[in-house]
């Protein structure tokens, strides 16, 4: 009778911890998908701001072609880097 009370007590304690570690794993999970999310929007971002350097880079390149080198060029052509820059969204 007293090894099925010791087991009644080891199957409930067991029980519990698999519950807490359910529990545990589900927040966990829902954490990293919130994370994976906001790691997917930065993606799309880095690769919006990419495409357009890659863009200005051909254009400066077209222009050197066309007008020869002229350092006003590459200056106008960092301005224009710096001018680009976006308003940071709220939230």
């Amino acid at each position: 009778m007293n090894t099925l009370i010791h087991a009644d007590i080891f199957f409930f304690v067991t029980t519990i911890a698999a519950v807490i570690v359910s529990v545990a794993l589900t927040v966990a999970l829902v954490y990293f998908t919130v994370v994976l999310k906001d790691v997917k929007a930065i993606t799309k971002e880095v690769r919006e701001e990419t495409i357009l350097v890659r863009e200005d880079v051909r254009d400066l390149r077209n222009d050197i072609r066309r007008e020869g080198f002229r350092l006003e060029r590459i200056i106008k052509f960092f301005k224009s880097l710096t001018k680009r820059v976006r308003k940071p969204r709220s939230k």
